[in-house]
């Protein structure tokens, strides 16, 4: 292949990444409503533990730097929570970084 293609190919998996980041927020959006029928808390620091030892193992099997995966997933799991607190209404400006 040539380099344009191969850039071509990266942009395709990008843009699957994004879409997929933006169906892990959806869900996330889902346990919001939950967690705040439930009245639980956002924060469940064993469940992002496990998540992480989870993913860590993952990229370790696909060959990947467990610790690059775990400062990506970081900033999905920080993001995603601050998503999950103006769901639950917990942050009055309804707006997040970045939006």
């Amino acid at each position: 292949m040539k380099l344009d293609e191969l850039r071509e190919v990266v942009d395709q998996i990008n843009e699957e990444i994004i879409g997929l980041f933006a169906k892990r927020l959806e869900v996330t959006k889902q346990i919001a409503r939950v967690k705040k029928e439930e009245q639980l808390p956002v924060d469940d620091f064993g469940r992002e533990e496990r998540q992480l030892k989870m993913l860590r193992a993952w990229a370790q099997k696909q060959g990947l730097n467990p610790t690059v995966v775990e400062e990506i997933f970081t900033l999905f799991v920080d993001y995603s929570k601050q998503n999950m607190k103006v769901e639950m209404g917990h942050d009055q400006k309804g707006r997040l970084p970045g939006n």
